[in-house]
């Protein structure tokens, strides 16, 4: 079998998948859980590319996988992906722009979508595929849009706490995180075992 390392940047992109694999994330508090007897990793980087390249190099330090995963939400720069899609890349497609700083309009999207060609956006999958490319290890991003080209975001945690965004937000949230908990757990079980 394959030696997995999937990293996501919160806890609540792989909450679905740890529940599905039994594992308690949470109730461990490590940002570092082995699972399927040693043969996969799901690791909370935290957000940023600072954040996701650490995590990348002591996973690779410590687990040496055949394999590196950067999972978690992205935002959509299509108009054709809806909240849930779930998108694979290798960056070397195209398909995925790793933004510095979050995008939070549409206008901000639809720049970002001209500019670099993506038809999605995250922020830490460039530093897990730099780190992987080092150490000659296969690396694949594996998204699902929680924000659609037309979404904007909020800029403050009081924008957040209106009652209709949060709503709308939790419900965004908890079908992208279902989705592609779905995903990884087929392509791990099945095509990634290969």
């Amino acid at each position: 079998m394959k030696k997995i390392a999937v990293i996501f940047a919160f806890y609540w992109e792989l909450r679905p998948l740890a529940r599905l694999l039994d594992i308690n994330f949470f109730k461990s508090l490590r940002p570092v859980v082995p699972a399927k007897d040693g043969y996969l990793v799901l690791a909370k980087s935290g957000m940023g590319a600072e954040n996701a390249g650490k995590t990348a190099e002591d996973i690779i330090k410590d687990f040496k996988p055949d394999l590196m995963i950067s999972a978690g939400f992205c935002g959509g720069l299509s108009k054709d992906l809806k909240v849930g899609d779930v998108v694979v890349s290798d960056l070397e497609d195209r398909k995925l722009f790793c933004s510095p700083r979050p995008l939070f309009t549409c206008e901000e999207k639809t720049a970002a979508a001209q500019r670099e060609g993506a038809i999605i956006v995250d922020m830490e999958s460039e530093a897990v595929s730099s780190a992987a490319k080092r150490h000659n290890v296969p690396f694949i991003a594996v998204k699902a849009v929680s924000d659609t080209l037309l979404d904007d975001l909020p800029r403050s945690f009081l924008q957040l706490l209106w009652p209709p965004r949060l709503l709308r937000l939790k419900k965004n949230v908890d079908l992208a995180s279902r989705n592609l908990a779905e995903f990884l757990l087929d392509y791990i079980n099945k095509g990634a075992t290969r």
